[in-house]
């Protein structure tokens, strides 16, 4: 089964990617929903996709994760012998 690719995201400034992500449930959102992050609660999950949440300060954790995506991303793909790849793309399910 082929993903759909909804939109590139290779030239999209980080405010038009968070506007397009808020269109749709992604990964970080499951554990949200599951009830399972100690970061995030429904009501502010709620708030995020419907357009009223104000996006507030980074965390520290939050900007390193973005600084250190790709570094974490190749030390996963060699520690468990995955081929990874950026796909600079909105993806959905079909």
């Amino acid at each position: 089964m082929q993903a759909i690719r909804l939109v590139n995201t290779s030239a999209m400034s980080r405010n038009d990617w968070l506007e397009h992500r808020r269109h749709g449930i992604g990964g970080s959102d499951a554990a949200v929903i599951m009830g399972v992050s100690p970061w995030t609660s429904l009501m502010d999950l709620w708030l995020e996709k419907t357009g009223q949440y104000v996006e507030g300060i980074d965390s520290e954790s939050m900007y390193w994760g973005r600084v250190l995506e790709d570094v974490i991303a190749k030390e996963f793909a060699i520690r468990n012998k995955l081929k990874i790849r950026r796909v600079n793309a909105i993806l959905q399910h079909p």
